[in-house]
């Protein structure tokens, strides 16, 4: 019983092990780059061991897509839960500035080919349609945020804005921090009250 428990636990950590490598992987080289050959070498183990977990490569980078992105929604989550809305939408422009700067452009190219990646992609994308809702609500009652704004259109113009950055490949003519402003931190100043925007200039000013 011993031995199958520790089998169990081994498999468990071969799977995080993998997954944590074909993440890397994909996001600093592509995904057409990443051989599922290259992960097995990377962890001293067979390509068969790497198909018995995880199935394909679709398979692969759909967990990784889904494992990231529930560990950003969880940091976020933690963060907004400590701070007002202000500090929470700097932190996640801060986060996507960073996170943007480590990714190979060929990743946004390449991730584009996977049907089943980016149905889940475009699933999450709308299912932040009332987390948002609710939080520029919440930016209203800490007056941070202007009341009478049709928030439903507006979460539906970002949701727009992102999928044009990606047809377009925005990502591949401007700087990250420069996209990132105009995408996030401009249109997010028509919609604050004066408290809100003194905080939001003072940033892009610095």
């Amino acid at each position: 019983m011993q031995e199958i428990k520790d089998l169990s636990a081994y498999r468990q950590s071969l799977k995080v092990k993998i997954l944590e490598t074909a993440t890397k992987a994909f996001l600093s080289r592509g995904i057409k780059a990443v051989k599922m050959d290259d992960i097995a070498s990377a962890l001293s183990i067979s390509k068969r061991t790497v198909y018995e977990i995880y199935g394909d490569k679709e398979s692969l980078l759909f967990e990784c897509i889904k494992d990231g992105h529930e560990k950003r929604h969880r940091e976020m989550t933690e963060f907004a839960e400590q701070h007002n809305v202000m500090e929470t939408v700097l932190e996640a422009y801060r986060r996507k500035v960073e996170e943007f700067s480590t990714v190979n452009h060929a990743f946004y190219e390449d991730v584009q080919l996977y049907p089943q990646v980016m149905d889940y992609v475009e699933e999450k994308r709308q299912s932040s349609h009332q987390y948002f809702i609710s939080f520029m609500q919440r930016g209203i009652k800490e007056g941070y945020f202007r009341k009478g704004v049709n928030f439903e259109l507006i979460s539906k113009m970002f949701e727009a804005i992102g999928r044009s950055i990606g047809q377009a490949s925005l990502y591949t003519q401007y700087p990250y921090e420069e996209l990132l402003t105009n995408m996030m931190l401009i249109p997010m100043r028509g919609l604050c009250t004066s408290k809100g925007i003194k905080i939001l200039d003072g940033v892009m000013k610095a």
